[in-house]
C-alpha cells in the first residue's frame, strides 16, 4: 500500500474516532455587575439568576422608597435591575417610566410607557396609567396632537 494512502486512511480514522466524542458544555462566563447605585468604587453585585418575585417586589419597594427621598437615579438603578430580572414586567417598566418623567426626560418616558403597554396585554389599569403619563409626556415636549390621541386611548380603558 503506497505511503500516501496510509496517511489518508489514518486522517479519516481520526477524523471519525474524533467525530464520535463530545466535548464538555461550557457554560457562560458569570459576570459581576458594577453597582454605581452605592456610591462606592469598585462595588460588586452578584446577578440574580432566578425570576423569583419576592426579590422582585423588594427592589420595586425600595425604588418606590428611593424616588419618594428624591432619589431618582438610585430608584432608576434599581427598576433597572428588576428589569434584568424581570424583563416582561408591565409594571416595573410603567414604574421606571414614572421615575424618568419626574427627572423631565420626558421622550424617555414616552418611550418606557409604550414598552410597559407591550407587556400589558389583559392589565387594563397599567394601560391606561401608561397613557396617561403618555400624554403628559407629549405635553411636555409640545406634542398636543398626541398628547390628545394618548389622553382618547386612556379614556377608552377607562371602566376596563
Amino acid at each position: 500500500m503506497p505511503y500516501y494512502l496510509k496517511r489518508i486512511l489514518l486522517l479519516l480514522g481520526i477524523i471519525l474516532v474524533s467525530s464520535c466524542t463530545t466535548s464538555p458544555k461550557q457554560e457562560a462566563p458569570v459576570v459581576d455587575i458594577v453597582d454605581r447605585s452605592s456610591g462606592q468604587p469598585g462595588s460588586v453585585v452578584k446577578p440574580r439568576t432566578s425570576s423569583n418575585p419576592m426579590v422582585v417586589a423588594g427592589l420595586q419597594q425600595n425604588a418606590s422608597e428611593l424616588s419618594r427621598q428624591g432619589e431618582p437615579a438610585k430608584a432608576a438603578s434599581i427598576l433597572e435591575r428588576a428589569i434584568r430580572i424581570q424583563p416582561r414586567n408591565p409594571r416595573l417598566w410603567h414604574d421606571l417610566a414614572q421615575v424618568r418623567y419626574s427627572q423631565q426626560r420626558y421622550q424617555l418616558a414616552e418611550s418606557l410607557a409604550l414598552r410597559s403597554n407591550q407587556y400589558a396585554l389583559r392589565r387594563y389599569d397599567i394601560q391606561r396609567a401608561n397613557w396617561l403619563l403618555i400624554a403628559n409626556a407629549r405635553e411636555k415636549q409640545g406634542k398636543a396632537e398626541g398628547a390628545a390621541n394618548a389622553r382618547k386611548q386612556a379614556q377608552r380603558l377607562e371602566g376596563r
